[in-house]
């Protein structure tokens, strides 16, 4: 789990400068709930929480970066397979 975090987050941070990723008031409770689902591998569930995420998401801010940051992480967990375990 911890170091899923940390793959997540090093994905959000990617974006290169100091500054701050930030996510509109809708997409990010759905981000969270993708979060949780990639975590215990239920990738397809992921993909739709993304999916209802990209349904709502603002021009003004962060939310397709992001989005697509998590769509990624998806990826590498589904063809790597090292995506880790709950401790």
């Amino acid at each position: 789990m911890k170091r899923m975090t940390a793959i997540l987050l090093a994905l959000l941070t990617m974006a290169g400068s100091a500054q701050a990723m930030t996510v509109s008031p809708k997409v990010g409770p759905l981000l969270k709930e993708a979060q949780t689902l990639i975590a215990a591998k239920d990738f397809r569930a992921a993909q739709a929480k993304l999916d209802e995420a990209e349904a709502v998401k603002s021009d003004a801010v962060d939310d397709q970066t992001v989005i697509n940051q998590f769509r990624r992480a998806i990826e590498l967990c589904e063809n790597d397979n090292k995506c880790p375990t709950q401790p």
